[in-house]
Order: structure tokens, then sequence, then C-alpha cells
């Protein structure tokens, strides 16, 4: 009951506030070619390619590592470390990636 009545204040003294203001109308503007430097470009793209294929290699680290440790390789006992391990696999693929596609922008640049 004190949780609703907290709620109800809370919200008569926050709508009006709401209410009140004044619309904020924002002007899109593109960025220029001129405005960022060429290296945090590339690092925009390293990073984008990293995180977005870290995504497909956790699935991949994750099946080798329990293909590896089913065919004798010591793992951790604790199943936070087995997840690290997979993570630290497939960070490794993810940077292997991101470095292929770095040096395939350097030979076509």
């Amino acid at each position: 009951m004190k949780f609703t009545r907290v709620l109800a204040v809370m919200l008569l003294l926050l709508i009006p506030y709401n209410l009140m203001a004044d619309p904020v109308v924002y002007e899109y503007e593109p960025y220029t070619e001129e405005e960022f430097p060429i290296w945090v470009h590339e690092l925009r793209r390293a990073e984008s390619i990293f995180f977005g294929s870290f995504v497909l290699t956790f699935p991949v680290a994750a099946l080798c590592y329990n293909i590896a440790a089913q065919y004798g390789m010591p793992t951790p006992s604790e199943n936070y470390q087995q997840v690290l391990m997979q993570a630290a696999w497939a960070a490794g693929l993810s940077l292997l990636i991101t470095g292929i596609d770095w040096i395939i922008g350097l030979a076509d640049g």
C-alpha cells in the first residue's frame, strides 16, 4: 500500500513537468569527411567487425573448446572459468578476423 502511494505521488509530481516542457527539435547534420581523422574511421570499423564477429565466434569457440576438452585438454574446474576461457578463444578469433580485414583494407587502399 505504501509503495502505491509513493508511486502515485511521484507520477503526480513528474507528469506536469513533461507536459509543460517545450519540444526540442534537432536538425540532423551528417558528419563531414574532414570531421574525423582516418584512424578514427579505421578504429570504428575494427570495433564493429570485432563485436559483430564475436557473436559468431563465441559458439564456434565453445564448440571447439568442448571438443578439445573431450580429447583430454586440461580444463578449469569452475564453470565461470570455463566460460571465460571460451570467451577468450572467441575474442582471439574475432581479433584475428579484424586483423585480416585490416590487412585486406591496407592492400586495397
